[in-house]
């Protein structure tokens, strides 16, 4: 069945619209199309449509078969994995730090980038009446928290450039020594902020990953005088293992969609 195009409105650029029109001409898994029949489908002469198809096969938007196939290429399957995990990720996740948050009594959150910055986008209490603050929506920067220092340390943000902001007599404001902070933070597989955000507030978070790349930072938090010396070694072995967890809900979606006819 031909599905027809909404018009284009005239503020678009055109090269760039007839690019995309070529991508959406791929409209099932696996499905094979030539340069002579993208050319017949969007009414474009076949230079045209060879010179963008070279475009987007340079970019790796489109793979070549032996002949005259075409088909989606890694970019492509790579921001749609994004693009799912991206709805996906806190309704996968929920159940999971919900459960972290009842085991560990402190409050859970999920933290994903932004720009510089981590974004938390959602959400477990804990069970004590003293807690952390109610952390959706907050965005927070990457040197002073321990799931910002996560989605630093494997990629997820860039590194900050200029001045460190100094929020606390614990925070982190010199590059070199957040560097080596990062480097521990890949060698053990956790990072912590001890009252580097806010003086009393301490947490431990783990990188979320998905695809070979880290989504995600998943952190549990509490004030000082509950989350008392030692409390990493406590805590880290809980949150590799939800985080786990969530990384094994993330591949069954995976394949489910890249199955589904």
């Amino acid at each position: 069945m031909q599905i027809t195009q909404p018009s284009a409105p005239s503020s678009l650029l055109q090269t760039a619209d007839r690019a995309l029109q070529v991508l959406l001409e791929f409209r099932a898994p696996g499905e094979v199309l030539t340069v002579s029949g993208l050319a017949g489908r969007l009414g474009l002469n076949r230079s045209t449509t060879s010179r963008l198809v070279s475009t987007l096969e340079a970019r790796g938007f489109l793979e070549r078969l032996p002949g005259d196939g075409l088909q989606l290429g890694p970019a492509a399957a790579r921001l749609g994995r994004i693009a799912l995990a991206g709805r996906d990720l806190v309704s996968i996740a929920r159940p999971v730090m919900e459960e972290l948050a009842q085991e560990t009594g402190e409050a859970v959150t999920l933290a994903v980038p932004a720009g510089r910055e981590a974004l938390t986008v959602a959400e477990a209490g804990g069970r004590h009446f003293v807690s952390s603050l109610n952390w959706t929506g907050v965005r927070t920067p990457g040197h002073c928290t321990s799931d910002g220092k996560v989605l630093l340390a494997f990629g997820a943000i860039p590194f900050p450039s200029g001045v460190l902001q100094h929020l606390t007599p614990r925070t982190i404001t010199d590059p070199e020594t957040l560097e080596q902070e990062l480097a521990a933070v890949r060698l053990r597989g956790f990072a912590v902020a001890r009252s580097e955000l806010e003086a009393g507030l301490h947490g431990l978070a783990v990188p979320v990953f998905d695809a070979g790349s880290c989504v995600a930072a998943l952190c549990v938090s509490g004030p000082e005088y509950r989350l008392r010396a030692g409390f990493d070694e406590t805590l880290a072995p809980k949150c590799r293992a939800a985080a786990a967890r969530i990384e094994r809900k993330l591949d069954a979606g995976t394949e489910v969609v890249a199955g589904a006819a």
